[in-house]
């Protein structure tokens, strides 16, 4: 097999945040810009929940806006050193609409992840079609021979850095279907992946140790290293990355992240339907299976409004729960009838969708403005 080489000619750089460009890529960047190459750089977010590294800035964290201004300038600067290794350098933020960045949490096994809330405008809470348009489109007019973003892991894991990778994926697959010549995909190799390319060198080193020098609020800075964590890298490490194939699975995605929404549905008609008809025992005979019935469905269907700041899950959850209650009201095969036509059955029934169609059609839920008021908030 021929040893893979790297020359692009047009080069669009896909990062999350700003300072990615110049900590992931900061030599490719600086030794395409040397060999007289064009490159695009598009950043998706602004870094707005950038974690500072001087004491003097902590007052950022949590600003959204202002940690966003701050971060974009330093991108600016270090834009402006690249520029001094060959002026061919362009950069825009995602235009659509003005993603933010969506932060992370470390889960029980010491992994990067999703936060459990994020806000509706995160990066990691887009539809991943809505930021691969964002994407074609720089492609349409900049017209790559190559594309570099991160691998399918997003790297170290950050949710933002997955999400740069599906997206540009789907973005190339559509392009290629639209019969246009589509870019090689180039992604990051991480230390212990397989890699074809290794590209950085003295020359580069400097560049790429100035870039970084420009996002000083994220990077601490050494003689011969840099951190971004408790990891010290050294500025001349060379920067390795792989050819890949856009997954064809990508445009399954957005459904996969909702499809364990399905069974909950059926198991929630399933006890739903089983607890519905028992009353209590006294001469009131207090249809209390129903009651339970139904207050699951609505905490159910509200968790899942509220949670996910998306209706996509309350969708197919609703979806498969009117099936299950449908199924289970006709005449099963022994001759039972598990959802009788009187009274409780039908309020049952129609209850519970009408429950399902509420929470889904109330227009705004917020539920941090409801602490806000609770706490006297003004």
């Amino acid at each position: 097999m021929p040893k893979q080489t790297f020359n692009a000619k047009r080069l669009l750089v896909v990062h999350a945040h700003p300072d990615d460009e110049s900590i992931f890529t900061g030599h490719i960047i600086a030794e395409r810009l040397a060999a007289g190459a064009e490159v695009y750089l598009l950043t998706l977010t602004r870094g707005e929940r950038g974690k500072v590294k001087l004491e003097e800035l902590k007052g950022l964290e949590g600003q959204l806006r202002a940690m966003g201004a701050f971060r974009t300038g330093e991108l600016k600067v270090a834009l402006t050193e690249f520029k001094k290794a060959g002026p061919k350098l362009q950069h825009s933020f995602a235009g659509t609409r003005a993603f933010l960045d969506s932060g992370m949490r470390i889960n029980g096994m010491g992994r990067p992840t999703k936060k459990s809330r994020t806000d509706e405008m995160a990066l990691a809470s887009a539809s991943t079609a809505v930021i691969s348009e964002d994407i074609e489109r720089v492609m349409n007019e900049f017209k790559p021979d190559a594309i570099l973003t991160y691998n399918a892991k997003g790297g170290y894991g950050h949710p933002d850095h997955k999400m740069a990778h599906h997206a540009t994926a789907m973005a190339i697959r559509h392009y290629r279907r639209q019969k246009k010549k589509a870019p090689q995909f180039w992604v990051l190799a991480e230390p212990k992946e397989r890699f074809d390319v290794a590209i950085g060198n003295a020359t580069t080193a400097k560049v790429k140790r100035a870039a970084l020098e420009a996002h000083s609020s994220q990077i601490s800075i050494f003689a011969e290293t840099f951190s971004v964590g408790s990891t010290e890298i050294r500025y001349d490490a060379p920067e390795r990355i792989r050819k890949a194939t856009p997954s064809p699975l990508v445009h399954l995605l957005p459904l996969l992240t909702f499809f364990w929404a399905i069974p909950l549905g059926v198991l929630l008609g399933l006890s739903g339907t089983l607890l519905h008809s028992i009353k209590t025992t006294d001469d009131s005979q207090f249809p209390i299976g129903l009651s339970v019935a139904l207050t699951m469905v609505a905490c159910l269907a509200l968790a899942l409004r509220l949670l996910r700041n998306s209706r996509g899950a309350l969708y197919l959850m609703t979806l498969s729960f009117v099936g299950t209650v449908f199924l289970l009201s006709q005449k099963q095969a022994g001759g039972e009838v598990l959802i009788v036509s009187n009274q409780v059955g039908d309020t049952w029934v129609y209850g519970s969708i009408a429950i399902c169609a509420l929470i889904m059609l109330f227009p705004k839920l917020n539920p941090s403005s409801w602490r806000r008021s609770a706490s006297g908030h003004r």
